[in-house]
């Protein structure tokens, strides 16, 4: 009952989805997306989250087609996904590249997760293999249900490919699940990420895992900056969903669903600054200047 209630609430969001998702004054005009436009857009997205097996929303999509339709078309960068299992969400990003004429470059093993390293902590949720999506029906789904002319594809573990990067991004979306596949999507990604570009995830219910964008010695270390922060802190943009937490007592919420997608921008911060205890500000200064 439970599960079939969820179901019930989660098609009956769909118009206000579209409407309070899709209406914004900064959509760019070059694209011409008419209110009409913008219905078939969501519903396509609607219809291919089904279709397609995928472990994010609908939502999370049409939140991204957003901050790609209001930016400018001559605004650089291409859109990246990492993780695509059966590209589900790529078809759906492949629908609003076509419209805003970027390229999509799909990153994946087309094998699934790779083994876990002991040091990564959410590494013992999941099992080498999992997510798996060959490249042959990931391009069938994307044929079908999104466009493949806007797609690229690169094969392999992404400690493999994405040193390879050399193309300007503004978005990117990181569905990786492991800190090590985080690790090296950001280190990858970052140094080529427009400054007004914008990286997504879908792992927000996990605290430790986000805690990376809030790090300050791991931005200190690699990018010489200070952390960004996210957008959607607690458990994710909120996306008309209901979720107490925490993640750990899920089996006795049933009928809770959290919202994991959260997103940062390169010119955004998330740096804790105020210290009551002057001695403490004296070591943050030598910090910074360090």
């Amino acid at each position: 009952m439970a599960r079939f209630a969820m179901k019930l609430y989660y098609v009956m969001t769909v118009p206000f989805s579209l409407f309070f998702i899709l209406y914004s004054r900064r959509i760019h005009p070059a694209y011409k997306m008419t209110s009409f436009k913008k219905l078939v857009l969501g519903l396509r997205m609607f219809r291919n989250a089904h279709r397609i097996r995928t472990g994010t929303s609908f939502k999370t999509h049409l939140v991204m087609a957003l901050k790609l339709l209001e930016a400018a078309p001559d605004s650089p960068g291409c859109v990246i996904e990492c993780g695509t299992w059966k590209g589900g969400s790529a078809a759906n990003l492949s629908l609003v590249c076509k419209i805003t004429g970027r390229r999509l470059l799909i990153y994946d093993s087309f094998e699934g997760l790779p083994e876990g390293n002991p040091k990564d902590r959410e590494s013992k949720f999941y099992n080498r293999g999992d997510y798996c999506g060959t490249l042959e029906e990931v391009k069938a789904n994307i044929r079908r249900y999104g466009d493949l002319g806007s797609c690229q594809f690169f094969k392999g573990w992404f400690s493999d490919t994405l040193p390879e990067l050399s193309s300007a991004v503004f978005l990117a979306f990181l569905d990786v699940d492991l800190e090590t596949s985080l690790d090296t999507c950001i280190r990858c990604i970052w140094p080529r990420l427009a400054d007004d570009g914008y990286i997504f995830i879908d792992e927000y219910v996990s605290t430790d895992y986000c805690s990376l964008f809030y790090s300050e010695r791991y931005w200190r270390t690699y990018f010489d900056r200070t952390p960004p922060g996210l957008i959607g802190a607690g458990s994710g943009l909120a996306l008309g969903e209901y979720y107490v937490g925490p993640w750990s007592d899920r089996d006795n919420h049933p009928t809770q669903h959290p919202s994991g997608p959260a997103y940062t921008q390169k010119n955004m911060s998330g740096y804790w600054s105020y210290y009551p205890d002057p001695a403490q500000d004296d070591d943050l200064l030598t910090e910074q200047q360090v």
